[in-house]
């Protein structure tokens, strides 16, 4: 049935207000009305009580954040006076003045029903608060009222105070933000102490002192059901304390006082005390976070010495020193009744505990006490709780890492003689010393229930384990005894060996981490023969493997169930391995044994061979890591002989040969129970490897047999063919494998289907080889790689594999490259063409391929369009093989890289090529051509990989070893050059052909800027040529031409064609044979008119004539700006011409 209506945020007209007024007035089952936050203002309120006036059911009724007003308020107020059934009215946040609390006021003074009245957040002010409090001296049924943010300030407090004197009914009053000071608080104190009513008060945030505790004051006063008061984080001080201690005299309820937080510090702390020094009730007493100094614990102490109620004391967090920790001891020593104090996280030294463990020995009732996070040693800090009469039947005594010391282990000491019911003591990692065992030892003299003892980690020798046995020796029930990681040597592990000799409690003892060697060990051992008790001896990193020997001796014999026996990483030795072959013998529950990294030789071995004989469950061995040779693997074999249920056997990185593996060979044939045999990383060969291959022919169940990092790499293949351990790729790369062995592996993979990918690379493998492998790939269908790269296949082997090749299909990717003759090589290259139509790339570098066997790739070439790289370089092809490449490739369009370097492709081949590709750009980028015997084919490669994308400006062909002929193709390829304006050909042998080429170059050319042609062969008849060129050129501005062995004759032609060229600035000449002859011509052509700017004649045996002729003429003609005569420049600067 529905009894509440909720309407919130919807914003009420005035039509819609009266619709619900009208609907309530007639509703029989609403008890609730929810109206917030709507904008209901005085017309709407108007409408709605109209309806609500008659109405017989409503109960709650909420207004908040609307917008009633005074006006509004009027109308409520007439509901009120109207209404039989409201008892809850909610008007926070509506703008409700002095004007509007009037009318509530009156409407109050009438009302008999009302309980809960909510104005709070609006502004009645001093005034309205007047009103209220008047309407509340004699409303008899307002229970709940609350008016906080009123700003009612002292004034209208004063009024609510007076009206407080007379009010009976009035439980809860909300006070909170009134801008209420100290005389208004000190008025609603007074007022309060008169009120017998009034429980829940509130003054929060308000600036009086009063705010923090008259709440509180007032529950303390008035419920008479409280018994816990929680004054925890209200920041007491001062007079606050006062009334809340003078609120709890005479208190007769009250058990649990919580003042946690609340700043109270010492003079607040001394109200309390005196207060509760005298009370009957309070029982638990809450000081943490008080700031609480030695003063204040002085106060405390002698609350103490006459308060007997107080059972739990609490003053965690405060400033407490070791002198108020001595007050409060001093005070215990007269209390009775305290069972639980709490001094954590204060101040206290090593004196402040040890005070209290005095007076704790004797306090009857005190079982509890923390000073944990004092500056208190920490073991003194466990030694307080273990002294208490109440905690001496405490069964364990937990202090390890508490870092006793020997200084100041009389104090635990002087405890462990209380403690009559100690089960548990727990003294790890404590710097205990021999001296400290004996104080503790002396203390647990007559201790009779003791199990447990743990002293590990500490620096316990020989001397303390003797203060130690004698007591263990009395202790009937010890059960547990923990040394490891002490000092303790041989002579120690003789006293506890003594100990084991008549102790019949002990089942554990740990003795890891010593220094106990052999002799220690043996003396332990010989204990332990006759006990039957132990069942765990720790022994690991002491001196002496012997010691780990011991322990797992003792775990085999505590364990009747054992079935696995490991042994890791310990030297065992003969005498070990006696006492341990010995137990083992006994064991016969054993199923698996691993004694891995032992260093075991041959004849340890046999004992161990000897002791199981008698193991008929025997299931796996284990012997990795250890020193076994030949001899053991007879022991090993004796072993497979008698027991019938070995299924596994692994002796990894031992010493066995091929004479061990032909020992292994020999069961192999017979055994039917074996399924797993590893060999990894033994001495075994090839014989060896064999030995075992041929005894697996007969074997059917022996699955799983690992040869790896041997030295018989093919039978290592074929045992991880037969375990299933190659799936698609045998990889024997970099492997010598013989021929025969080679012949095995072919057998074994004639039949298998798992196995697509075979790499023999650099294996070895001649023709004999190549044959087994044709005989596979003629049976198996299954192989779609073959890599058989660098081997010394021949021609007589590439017949073998050419005859199974011919119509095999299934072959993707086959690399027949760099064997003895180039023959395979291509015949790979052709098959893996005609199969593959998704090769990209293919490699026959180094491949001994000549033009004869090129001619079949080439005919694989014609056809193909995938192929986009191929790689020749570093082969015997020459000029022909290069005609029936290019021939293949003529109408190519996917190959866009050609290695052809290192070969012997003369000029003619060159010209192929070029002529070949020169319009057939996509290859462009990637031609190599170096190093071959022409160097034509330098050029070649230089113009056919010029980037597409850019235009060459410069030709850098200098040292190049380029001829007369290579400069007659490169003037063809320039004969209409609109781009080369640099051109460096210096340091080559250029003679007078290609000299007169290069005339014919610059007598048409319209680009060329630079051209260097230093140290060449030109001489006069070159210099003629040049000459004749630059009579015609008008775009050649340097000409280098040093080092060509010219004489007057060349530098006269050059002369000749200065006078008519208008364009050149530059002219090297230097190191020429050019003499005062020469000179002359070059005198009368600078006389003549020249443009030339620079001339270099140095080093050409110019003498005084000459040089008198070059300055004559400089001065006549000042166009020239530097002239070089070996070290001497002659340079004319504007009008001032340099002299000699």
């Amino acid at each position: 049935m529905l009894t509440k209506l909720e309407f919130s945020s919807i914003y009420f007209n005035g039509y819609e207000a009266k619709y619900l007024g009208d609907t309530m007035q007639t509703t029989k089952k609403i008890t609730q009305l929810d109206l917030r936050h709507n904008q209901i203002g005085v017309l709407e309120s108007e409408n709605l009580t109209i309806g609500l006036r008659y109405n017989t059911t409503l109960q709650r009724f909420s207004l908040v954040e609307n917008e009633i007003g005074d006006d509004g308020v009027q109308n409520i107020a007439d509901l009120l006076q109207n209404s039989k059934t409201l008892t809850h009215l909610y008007l926070q946040q509506n703008n409700i003045s002095e004007v509007g609390a009037k009318h509530l006021a009156l409407a109050l003074k009438t009302n008999e029903i009302l309980i809960t009245l909510n104005i709070d957040k609006n502004c009645i002010g001093h005034k309205g608060a007047e009103y209220i409090a008047d309407a509340l001296k004699t409303n008899k049924s307002i229970v709940d009222m609350s008016m906080a943010g009123n700003h009612i300030g002292d004034l209208g407090v004063e009024f609510i105070a007076n009206a407080m004197q007379f009010n009976t009914t009035l439980t809860t009053l909300d006070l909170q933000q009134n801008q209420i000071g100290e005389e208004g608080g000190k008025n609603l104190f007074n007022a309060l102490g008169k009120n017998q009513t009034l429980i829940k008060f509130n003054l929060i945030g308000n600036p009086c002192s009063q705010a923090n505790t008259l709440d509180m004051i007032t529950l303390i006063k008035n419920d008479k059901m409280i018994a816990s008061i929680d004054l925890q984080s209200r920041r007491i001080k001062g007079e606050d304390a006062k009334y809340l201690a003078d609120a709890l005299i005479n208190n007769e309820k009250i058990t649990s006082l919580n003042l946690n937080h609340s700043e109270i510090q010492d003079q607040g702390l001394k109200y309390f005390v005196d207060v509760l020094r005298n009370d009957k009730k309070i029982g638990s007493l809450y000081l943490d976070y008080n700031q609480i100094t030695d003063r204040g614990a002085e106060y405390i102490a002698n609350m103490l010495r006459k308060n007997n109620t107080i059972e739990i004391l609490s003053l965690h967090s405060n400033q407490i020193t070791t002198n108020g920790t001595q007050s409060i001891a001093k005070a215990l020593a007269r209390n009775t009744v305290l069972k639980e104090l709490d001094l954590s996280n204060n101040i206290i030294r090593d004196k402040g505990v040890e005070a209290f463990i005095e007076v704790l020995q004797n306090h009857a009732s005190m079982a509890k006490i923390n000073f944990f996070g004092n500056l208190a040693a920490n073991y003194l800090k466990v030694l307080a709780n273990i002294v208490m009469p109440q905690t001496r039947s405490e069964t364990n005594v937990m202090m390890n890492s508490k870092c006793i010391g020997i200084q100041k282990i009389q104090y635990l000491a002087k405890a462990l003689v209380f403690a009559k019911s100690l089960t548990v003591l727990d003294l790890d990692d404590n710097k205990l010393g021999d001296d400290g065992v004996r104080r503790i030892s002396q203390a647990l003299t007559n201790s009779k229930m003791l199990t447990v003892l743990k002293l590990q980690k500490n620096s316990i020798s020989t001397v303390g384990v003797q203060y130690l046995v004698p007591v263990l020796h009395n202790i009937p029930v010890i059960s547990k005894l923990y040394l490891a990681n002490n000092r303790i040597d041989d002579e120690g592990a003789k006293h506890i060996a003594s100990l084991l000799q008549t102790n019949t409690t002990l089942t554990v003892i740990t003795l890891e981490g010593n220094a106990i060697g052999s002799a220690g060990a043996q003396y332990l051992s010989d204990a332990l023969l006759n006990n039957t008790t132990l069942g765990k001896l720790s022994m690991t990193r002491n001196k002496s493997d012997s010691c780990a020997i011991l322990e797992v001796i003792v775990d085999m014999q505590s364990n009747p169930t054992m079935t696995t026996l490991t042994i890791y990483n310990k030297k065992i030795e003969e005498k070990n391995a006696q006492q341990l072959a010995n137990t083992l013998r006994n064991k016969t529950c054993i199923t698996s044994l691993y004694l891995v990294n032992n260093q075991i030789n041959n004849r340890i071995l046999q004992y161990f061979a000897n002791a199981l004989k008698t193991h008929a469950d025997l299931r796996s061995l284990n012997f990795n890591n250890n020193k076994i040779g030949d001899e053991g693997v007879q022991y090993i074999v004796d072993i497979l002989e008698s027991h019938k249920k070995i299924t596994s056997l692994s002796l990894d990185n031992n010493e066995i040969t091929d004479q061990g593996a032909q020992y292994l060979s020999e069961i192999i044939k017979t055994n039917r129970t074996l399924t797993l045999l590893s060999l990894c990383s033994n001495r075994i060969g090839s014989q060896g490897g064999r030995f075992l291959v041929n005894a697996l022919k007969d074997n059917a169940t022996l699955q799983k047999i690992y040869l790896q990092d041997n030295q018989c790499a093919a039978s290592e293949t074929i045992c991880s063919i037969r375990s299933g351990n190659i799936f698609s790729k045998i990889d024997l790369r970099n492997t010598h494998v013989p021929d025969i062995d080679l012949q095995y592996i072919s057998q074994c993979l004639i039949h298998d289907t798992t196995v697509t990918a075979i790499d023999l690379t650099n294996s070895g493998i001649g023709d004999t080889g190549a044959q087994y492998l044709a005989d596979l790939l003629r049976e198996n269908s299954n192989i779609t790689e073959l890599l058989l790269g660098s081997n010394h296949i021949s021609d007589e082997g590439a017949k073998y594999l050419a005859d199974v090749l011919q119509n095999n299909a299934t072959i993707l990717e086959i690399d027949l490259s760099r064997n003895a003759s180039g023959c395979v090589a291509v015949l790979g290259a052709s098959i893996q063409l005609r199969n593959n139509r998704t090769v990209t790339y293919l490699n026959l570098e180094n491949s001994k391929i000549d033009s004869q066997n090129v001619q079949l790739l080439a005919t694989a070439l014609i056809d193909n369009q995938t192929l986009t790289s191929l790689d020749l370089s570093r082969n015997m092809i020459d000029d022909q093989g290069v005609e029936c490449i290019c021939d293949a490739l003529r109408n190519n369009i996917t190959l866009t890289r050609l290695d052809l370097a290192s070969n012997k492709i003369g000029s003619k081949g060159a010209y192929y090529l070029y002529n070949t590709f020169q319009n057939r750009k996509v290859i462009a980028p990637q031609l190599s051509l170096h190093g071959n015997e022409s160097s034509l084919c330098t050029l070649v490669e230089i113009f056919l990989t010029a980037p597409r994308d850019q235009v060459r400006t410069e030709l850098n062909v200098a040292e190049k070893r380029i001829g007369d002929e290579e400069v007659q193709f490169l003037v063809d390829v320039l004969a209409n050059n609109t781009t080369i304006m640099n051109i460096d050909l210096a340091k080559n042998n250029i003679g007078v052909d290609g000299a007169k080429y290069m005339g014919d170059l610059l007598q048409n050319d319209k680009t060329l800027l630079t051209l260097n042609l230093q140290s060449n062969e030109v001489g006069d008849e070159g210099a003629k040529y040049l000459a004749n060129g630059l009579r015609k050129n008008t775009t050649l501005q340097r000409l280098d031409l040093r080092e060509n062995t010219i004489g007057p004759l060349g530098a006269q032609c050059l002369a000749d064609a200065l006078c008519e060229n208008t364009i050149l600035t530059t002219l090297l000449l230097g190191n020429n044979n050019i003499g005062d002859n020469g000179v002359k011509y070059l005198a009368d052509a600078l006389y003549s008119g020249t443009i030339l700017i620079k001339l270099d004649l140095s080093s050409n045996e110019i003498g005084n004539e000459g040089v008198h002729l070059l300055v004559n003429a400089l001065k006549k003609r000042r166009a020239c700006k530097r002239l070089i005569l070996v070290s001497i420049t002659l340079e004319m600067k504007e009008q001032n011409i340099c002299q000699i």
